[in-house]
């Protein structure tokens, strides 16, 4: 009995401290890789997001990827390219799980051939990539939310534009038909009608040969100005005699 409670004794139970800590706690923390992105200055023709992600997962993770499309308004350098890259995307960004794999394709792939195959559709083509420092894909969700915003502005503009010449079209339609009626009506009667057109006038700026004799004409009556005084001065008493008597 004596060798049973002795045995009981010696069992130590654990705190509570020692019961919350982990057994196997790692002390050092691993440093999780920040994400880096590459701006594409150019994509070929039907160039799509698949086949970028399929052509860039081979070096790395590649996560999120955003292809500006062409604008839609037909321009005159659009109208002299060739159908086939008509729908097509002219910039892209890619971002990369890790900004060391980024940095070291932007190096690497720049100025460099897309595809060695033969019969590949980008064989032709090279890359222009850039990487961008401090740069995440934040700041590129802000400036197409900004863009977006912009675009939308100008809509409004446009549309309030459009609207006004609309309802100045209108009214001039209106005009017409009013004008006309009128005209109708007193050509019935025998009265001859006269349209009366308001023209504005606007003052026309004055030629060179119009502004070099004007400006003679002013030297001409400084120098007789100038005369006059000249021969008042010599004969004092005449000029008082001129404002005495109004000689």
């Amino acid at each position: 009995m004596e060798s049973e409670t002795n045995e009981i004794e010696e069992i130590s139970i654990p705190s509570t401290e020692e019961q919350l800590q982990p057994k196997n706690q790692d002390t050092e923390t691993e440093k999780l890789p920040v994400p880096g992105v590459i701006y594409i200055s150019f994509l070929p023709p039907r160039m799509t997001p698949l086949h970028l992600r399929q052509i860039f997962e081979k070096y790395g993770e590649v996560g999120r990827i955003f292809l500006q499309p062409e604008d839609p308004k037909p321009t005159k350098k659009k109208r002299l390219k060739p159908k086939y890259n008509q729908g097509t995307f002219t910039e892209g960004w890619l971002e990369f799980g890790d900004k060391t794999i980024a940095k070291r394709l932007a190096l690497t792939m720049n100025n460099t051939l897309i595809s060695d195959g033969k019969k590949s559709k980008f064989k032709d083509f090279t890359w222009s990539i850039k990487y961008l420092h401090r740069f995440s894909w934040r700041h590129l969700t802000e400036r197409l939310a900004h863009e977006r915003e912009v675009r939308k502005q100008r809509m409004r503009v446009e549309q309030a534009q459009a609207r006004r010449e609309t309802a100045a079209f209108i009214s001039n339609v209106e005009k017409s038909k009013k004008l006309s009626s009128i005209k109708d009506r007193r050509e019935k009667r025998g009265v001859v009608w006269e349209e009366k057109r308001h023209m504005k006038k606007f003052k026309q700026r004055k030629t060179v040969e119009e502004m070099r004799i004007e400006k003679l004409k002013k030297l001409s009556n400084l120098s007789s100005g100038v005369n006059n005084h000249l021969s008042d001065g010599l004969n004092p008493r005449k000029s008082v005699l001129s404002q005495i008597f109004g000689m």
